[in-house]
C-alpha cells in the first residue's frame, strides 16, 4: 500500500507543476479540470494515511 500512496503523492505534485505551467501559459480551459483532479488525488492520500498513520510522512 505504501507504493500506492508514493504513487498518488508524484501524481499529485506533477499534476501541481502542470497546474502551474498552464497558469504562466495563460491555458484557463484545462486548468479547472486539473484542479478537480489535484483535489480528488489529495482527498484520497488524506483517507489512505488516516486509515493507516504509519504511512504518513
Amino acid at each position: 500500500m505504501s507504493t500506492h500512496l508514493d504513487n498518488l503523492r508524484r501524481r499529485h505534485r506533477r499534476i501541481d507543476r502542470l497546474i502551474d505551467t498552464s497558469k504562466a501559459a495563460g491555458r484557463q480551459e484545462g486548468l479547472k479540470l486539473l484542479k478537480r483532479i489535484r483535489l480528488r488525488l489529495k482527498d484520497r492520500i488524506a483517507q489512505l494515511q488516516r486509515r493507516d498513520p504509519d504511512m504518513a510522512r
